[in-house]
Protein backbone atom coordinates (compact mmCIF):
# COMPACT_ATOMS: atom_id res chain seq x y z
CA UNK A 1 0.00 0.00 0.00
CA UNK A 2 1.33 3.61 -0.96
CA UNK A 3 1.68 6.06 1.39
CA UNK A 4 -0.06 9.33 1.28
CA UNK A 5 3.61 11.35 1.49
CA UNK A 6 5.51 8.65 -0.98
CA UNK A 7 5.81 10.13 -4.69
CA UNK A 8 3.42 9.02 -6.83
CA UNK A 9 0.84 9.10 -4.21
CA UNK A 10 -2.43 11.52 -4.03
CA UNK A 11 -0.41 13.03 -0.62
CA UNK A 12 2.49 13.99 -2.65
CA UNK A 13 0.46 16.61 -4.39
CA UNK A 14 -1.74 17.36 -1.23
CA UNK A 15 -0.94 20.39 1.44
CA UNK A 16 0.77 18.42 4.17
CA UNK A 17 -1.97 20.76 6.49
CA UNK A 18 -5.01 19.16 4.40
CA UNK A 19 -3.31 16.04 5.09
CA UNK A 20 -3.06 16.36 8.16
CA UNK A 21 -6.43 17.72 8.67
CA UNK A 22 -7.70 14.95 6.97
CA UNK A 23 -6.54 12.51 9.60
CA UNK A 24 -8.08 14.65 12.32
CA UNK A 25 -11.40 15.43 10.39
CA UNK A 26 -11.61 10.86 10.46
CA UNK A 27 -10.81 10.46 14.14
CA UNK A 28 -12.49 13.43 15.33
CA UNK A 29 -15.80 12.64 13.36
CA UNK A 30 -16.32 8.93 14.23
CA UNK A 31 -15.71 9.58 17.63
CA UNK A 32 -17.92 12.53 18.35
CA UNK A 33 -20.55 10.50 16.42
CA UNK A 34 -20.13 7.79 18.85
CA UNK A 35 -20.05 10.04 21.86
CA UNK A 36 -23.46 11.33 20.88
CA UNK A 37 -25.45 8.27 19.97
CA UNK A 38 -24.19 6.74 23.49
CA UNK A 39 -25.68 9.65 25.32
CA UNK A 40 -28.80 9.28 22.71
CA UNK A 41 -29.30 5.30 24.29
CA UNK A 42 -28.88 6.74 27.84
CA UNK A 43 -32.61 6.05 29.05
CA UNK A 44 -35.00 9.31 29.51
CA UNK A 45 -35.85 8.37 32.80
CA UNK A 46 -32.14 8.37 34.39
CA UNK A 47 -32.20 12.14 33.20
CA UNK A 48 -33.37 15.10 35.42
CA UNK A 49 -34.94 18.65 34.69
CA UNK A 50 -32.95 20.35 31.92
CA UNK A 51 -31.25 16.88 30.95
CA UNK A 52 -33.88 15.38 29.69
CA UNK A 53 -35.25 18.33 27.21
CA UNK A 54 -31.62 18.14 25.82
CA UNK A 55 -31.88 14.69 25.19
CA UNK A 56 -35.16 14.72 23.28
CA UNK A 57 -33.82 17.05 20.86
CA UNK A 58 -30.66 15.38 20.36
CA UNK A 59 -32.41 12.04 19.91
CA UNK A 60 -34.73 13.93 17.53
CA UNK A 61 -31.89 15.24 15.51
CA UNK A 62 -30.63 12.43 15.17
CA UNK A 63 -33.29 10.88 13.73
CA UNK A 64 -33.18 13.38 11.08
CA UNK A 65 -29.77 11.85 9.97
CA UNK A 66 -30.37 8.36 10.74
CA UNK A 67 -29.02 7.48 13.62
CA UNK A 68 -31.05 7.28 16.09
CA UNK A 69 -29.77 4.42 18.68
CA UNK A 70 -31.82 2.81 21.16
CA UNK A 71 -31.91 -0.16 23.33
CA UNK A 72 -34.16 -1.42 21.75
CA UNK A 73 -31.98 -2.28 18.37
CA UNK A 74 -30.58 -4.60 20.91
CA UNK A 75 -33.07 -6.22 22.90
CA UNK A 76 -36.56 -5.06 21.10
CA UNK A 77 -38.29 -7.61 23.31
CA UNK A 78 -36.33 -8.70 26.70
CA UNK A 79 -37.58 -11.03 29.37
CA UNK A 80 -38.80 -8.84 32.50
CA UNK A 81 -38.91 -12.59 34.44
CA UNK A 82 -38.78 -16.28 34.58
CA UNK A 83 -41.97 -18.36 34.26
CA UNK A 84 -42.87 -22.10 34.05
CA UNK A 85 -46.28 -23.40 33.30
CA UNK A 86 -48.51 -25.45 35.40
CA UNK A 87 -50.96 -28.16 33.86
CA UNK A 88 -53.86 -29.21 35.16
CA UNK A 89 -55.81 -32.62 33.98
CA UNK A 90 -59.63 -33.63 35.10
CA UNK A 91 -60.11 -37.09 34.26
CA UNK A 92 -63.08 -38.87 33.29
CA UNK A 93 -63.50 -40.63 36.70
CA UNK A 94 -63.02 -36.81 38.78
CA UNK A 95 -59.27 -37.19 39.65
CA UNK A 96 -57.89 -33.96 39.54
CA UNK A 97 -54.19 -34.49 38.31
CA UNK A 98 -50.90 -31.98 38.15
CA UNK A 99 -48.90 -33.16 35.18
CA UNK A 100 -45.34 -33.35 34.24
CA UNK A 101 -44.86 -29.56 33.55
CA UNK A 102 -46.11 -28.72 37.33
CA UNK A 103 -42.86 -29.90 38.48
CA UNK A 104 -40.47 -26.93 37.24
CA UNK A 105 -43.11 -24.87 38.26
CA UNK A 106 -42.46 -26.08 41.88
CA UNK A 107 -38.80 -26.62 41.26
CA UNK A 108 -37.26 -24.86 39.01
CA UNK A 109 -36.58 -21.54 40.54
CA UNK A 110 -32.53 -20.99 40.80
CA UNK A 111 -31.73 -23.25 38.68
CA UNK A 112 -29.35 -23.65 35.45
CA UNK A 113 -32.17 -24.44 33.26
CA UNK A 114 -32.36 -20.87 31.67
CA UNK A 115 -28.97 -21.66 30.35
CA UNK A 116 -29.29 -24.74 29.48
CA UNK A 117 -32.31 -26.09 27.59
CA UNK A 118 -33.86 -28.68 25.58
CA UNK A 119 -36.27 -28.66 22.74
CA UNK A 120 -38.83 -29.29 24.76
CA UNK A 121 -37.74 -26.44 27.49
CA UNK A 122 -37.70 -24.07 24.68
CA UNK A 123 -40.96 -24.97 23.54
CA UNK A 124 -42.53 -24.75 26.63
CA UNK A 125 -41.24 -21.47 27.18
CA UNK A 126 -42.61 -20.29 23.84
CA UNK A 127 -46.11 -21.65 24.47
CA UNK A 128 -46.17 -20.03 28.24
CA UNK A 129 -45.27 -16.30 26.59
CA UNK A 130 -47.67 -13.67 26.29
CA UNK A 131 -50.41 -15.59 27.73
CA UNK A 132 -52.57 -12.50 27.34
CA UNK A 133 -52.48 -13.32 23.52
CA UNK A 134 -54.11 -16.06 21.25
CA UNK A 135 -51.24 -18.64 20.45
CA UNK A 136 -51.78 -21.79 18.59
CA UNK A 137 -48.69 -23.03 19.59
CA UNK A 138 -50.10 -23.36 23.10
CA UNK A 139 -53.23 -25.32 21.47
CA UNK A 140 -51.24 -27.48 19.86
CA UNK A 141 -49.17 -28.01 23.05
CA UNK A 142 -52.62 -28.80 24.55
CA UNK A 143 -53.35 -31.22 22.67
CA UNK A 144 -50.24 -32.65 22.72
CA UNK A 145 -50.45 -33.46 26.34
CA UNK A 146 -54.29 -34.76 25.05
CA UNK A 147 -52.58 -37.48 23.59
CA UNK A 148 -49.25 -38.10 25.73
CA UNK A 149 -52.01 -38.65 28.77
CA UNK A 150 -54.34 -40.71 26.74
CA UNK A 151 -51.11 -43.15 26.03
CA UNK A 152 -50.37 -43.40 29.93
CA UNK A 153 -53.72 -44.44 29.79
CA UNK A 154 -55.64 -41.11 31.13
CA UNK A 155 -59.04 -40.72 29.78
CA UNK A 156 -58.57 -36.98 30.38
CA UNK A 157 -62.04 -34.70 29.90
CA UNK A 158 -60.03 -31.27 30.34
CA UNK A 159 -57.04 -29.45 31.04
CA UNK A 160 -56.37 -26.19 32.79
CA UNK A 161 -53.36 -24.07 31.86
CA UNK A 162 -51.70 -21.74 34.18
CA UNK A 163 -48.50 -19.67 34.26
CA UNK A 164 -46.39 -19.33 37.36
CA UNK A 165 -44.50 -16.15 37.06
CA UNK A 166 -41.77 -14.18 39.20
CA UNK A 167 -40.58 -10.64 38.14
CA UNK A 168 -36.63 -9.56 37.88
CA UNK A 169 -35.78 -7.42 40.59
CA UNK A 170 -33.69 -3.73 39.65
CA UNK A 171 -29.98 -4.01 40.44
CA UNK A 172 -31.19 -1.65 43.07
CA UNK A 173 -33.37 -4.11 45.34
CA UNK A 174 -30.78 -6.88 45.04
CA UNK A 175 -28.28 -4.86 46.74
CA UNK A 176 -30.28 -3.77 49.31
CA UNK A 177 -30.92 -7.85 50.03
CA UNK A 178 -33.94 -9.05 48.63
CA UNK A 179 -33.91 -11.84 46.39
CA UNK A 180 -33.30 -12.02 42.14
CA UNK A 181 -36.80 -12.97 41.57
CA UNK A 182 -39.84 -11.20 43.09
CA UNK A 183 -43.38 -12.76 44.95
CA UNK A 184 -44.85 -15.68 42.75
CA UNK A 185 -47.60 -14.61 40.43
CA UNK A 186 -49.51 -17.04 38.94
CA UNK A 187 -52.07 -15.81 35.99
CA UNK A 188 -54.56 -18.32 33.98
CA UNK A 189 -53.11 -18.78 30.71
CA UNK A 190 -55.19 -20.99 28.49
CA UNK A 191 -58.18 -24.16 28.95
CA UNK A 192 -58.49 -27.18 26.31
CA UNK A 193 -60.52 -29.67 25.97
CA UNK A 194 -59.42 -33.14 25.27
CA UNK A 195 -63.21 -34.18 23.86
CA UNK A 196 -63.02 -32.27 20.79
CA UNK A 197 -63.08 -34.37 17.30
CA UNK A 198 -59.85 -33.52 15.70
CA UNK A 199 -57.85 -34.46 19.35
CA UNK A 200 -60.77 -37.70 19.35
CA UNK A 201 -59.08 -38.30 15.65
CA UNK A 202 -55.21 -38.05 16.38
CA UNK A 203 -55.38 -40.29 19.69
CA UNK A 204 -57.12 -42.96 17.65
CA UNK A 205 -54.71 -42.89 14.82
CA UNK A 206 -51.92 -42.84 17.41
CA UNK A 207 -53.33 -46.02 18.87
CA UNK A 208 -54.00 -47.47 15.40
CA UNK A 209 -50.36 -46.73 14.75
CA UNK A 210 -49.10 -48.41 17.81
CA UNK A 211 -50.65 -51.43 17.49
CA UNK A 212 -53.17 -51.14 20.55
CA UNK A 213 -56.01 -52.95 20.87
CA UNK A 214 -59.44 -51.98 22.94
CA UNK A 215 -58.22 -55.05 25.23
CA UNK A 216 -54.79 -53.21 25.97
CA UNK A 217 -57.26 -50.10 27.18
CA UNK A 218 -58.49 -52.75 29.51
Amino acid sequence: MVSPDEPGSLGATTPAWLVHLRRVVNVVVPLVLGYLMVLAAVPREHLEGPQKDRHDKLVAAMKQISLSQTWSMYAPDPGRGHFYMRIKAYDADGTVRELDETFMAEHGWGTARAWNRSRLDIWQHAVTRRIDQVNRNRTWYLRGVCLREARRGYDVKRLEMTRVYRRIRAPEQVREGKDLLGPTKIKKAQDGSCRVKIIQDMIELDRARRGETEADRG
